[in-house]
């Protein structure tokens, strides 16, 4: 993950994610039989500490790709 840092002088101005990044799956709620074929979410909390939703199908541990810009689940690393 490359990450930009615009200076001026020793003062940071600007900083620059990439558009997505891969996170762990903190916590989660297990997945309820039955659950998987709704286009349903369910909220989960990334290493990072950043909250999202994902789909149900998705658990605790799992690497995920998540936009940075809207801070919404891509897909499975």
């Amino acid at each position: 993950m490359t990450v930009t840092v615009e200076y001026y002088g020793e003062e940071a101005l600007n900083v620059s994610l990439p558009r997505k990044v891969t996170c762990a799956v903190a916590e989660t709620e297990p997945v309820v039989k039955g659950q998987t074929a709704a286009n349903n979410c369910k909220p989960a909390i990334l290493d990072t500490g950043v909250r999202i939703t994902v789909p149900p199908f998705v658990g605790e541990g799992e690497a995920i790709v998540v936009n940075t810009e809207t801070f919404e689940y891509v897909e499975r690393a």
